[in-house]
Order: structure tokens, then sequence, then C-alpha cells
């Protein structure tokens, strides 16, 4: 099928709105965001150093340079936030089912 040939009125799922006053609707997610509820328990510097060591890639010193820090601190949190993401993961790859070629 050539794509230039096609008619414009079928491209898309058949589950559109045909009516233009419609408005389209997201369904929200029924699944429990376990990314979200991490996050959503750390404070706000701890969200900071995730953000500027994983996101930005900045190194330690950096951070204890723009948060103004002491390094000591910077490296703490650094090592418990990987610890609370590896427990994290670890968490969940037990919770989801296994499967075997058995």
């Amino acid at each position: 099928m050539i794509a230039d040939t096609s008619p414009l009125g079928h491209i898309g799922p058949q589950s559109l709105p045909q009516n233009k006053s419609e408005k389209l609707r997201l369904n929200t997610d029924q699944f429990d965001d376990k990314l979200g509820s991490f996050f959503s328990n750390l404070n706000w510097t701890d969200r900071q150093i995730l953000a500027l060591h994983f996101a930005e890639r900045l190194s330690a010193w950096e951070i204890h340079v723009v948060m103004s820090m002491s390094m000591s601190d910077v490296l703490c949190r650094i090592q418990r936030l990987r610890k609370i993401a590896r427990e994290s993961i670890q968490a969940s790859r037990n919770s989801a089912p296994r499967f075997s070629l058995k």
C-alpha cells in the first residue's frame, strides 16, 4: 500500500471519536508506580543529589561545590541512595513471577 494514495479518513484506530466535539481522555495507569513512590519518600536534598549525580552526571565533588554541602555528606547520601535503590530493585525482582524453560 502506498502512503500517498491511502485515504486520510481511515488512518488511526477505529476507536477514535468521529465527532470533533468529543475530547480524547487518557486513562490513568492501574498499576502501582513503585518508582514514583520511591521518589516521593525522599526529601528535597536527596532528590537533588540523585538528579545531579545520575541525570546530570556530576561527580560527588561537583555536587559538594554546587550544593554547598560537606564532601562526606554527599558521599554518604549517594551511597545510601544507591543502597535504597538496589534494595528496591531486588525487592521488585523477588515479587515478579519467575519463568523457566523446563
